[in-house]
């Protein structure tokens, strides 16, 4: 019986001891990420620990976002994406912030060591402000179609 609704399969439901001062910002963080309730909080917080640890791991599928920001007159490096056999790029998306400033994201999948590798290689140009945040997991993103 699936009692949340949640992606994950069957709600399990147990106790979680903590301090009241963890719990006061436990509280504090469910309202500012307008979550439901403790539980929605605790679910996310779970899931990006998750996404964290996995893209550490050579062998697991990732997404990723790669966020960039440069000066239009800036080249951006041509970072070939061949040496890196599970990378894919979902989506391209450039456009100016203002009159000098571009930002291009990227959305990409694939292992966590070659997307991380490769976006470095794009963040390492002079400026170039770049960031990588990883989404999911295969096994996260799988959970979202069952």
């Amino acid at each position: 019986m699936n009692i949340g609704g949640g992606f994950m399969g069957e709600t399990i439901r147990f106790g979680v001891s903590m301090d009241k001062d963890l719990v006061e910002l436990l509280d504090k963080l469910t309202k500012e990420s307008n979550h439901d309730n403790r539980s929605e909080t605790i679910r996310a917080l779970v899931r990006k620990e998750i996404i964290e640890k996995e893209s550490e791991n050579n062998n697991r599928e990732v997404i990723g976002i790669v966020t960039i920001l440069y000066n239009n007159k800036t080249s951006l490096p041509r970072v070939s994406i061949s040496p890196f056999p599970s990378l894919n790029i979902k989506a391209n998306l450039q456009f100016h912030v203002d009159k000098e400033i571009c930002s291009k994201i990227l959305v990409v999948m694939g292992k966590g060591d070659e997307i991380r590798t490769w976006a470095q290689k794009l963040f390492s140009s002079p400026h170039i402000i770049g960031n990588l945040t990883f989404v999911a997991t295969d096994e996260l993103y799988g959970e979202l179609i069952k």
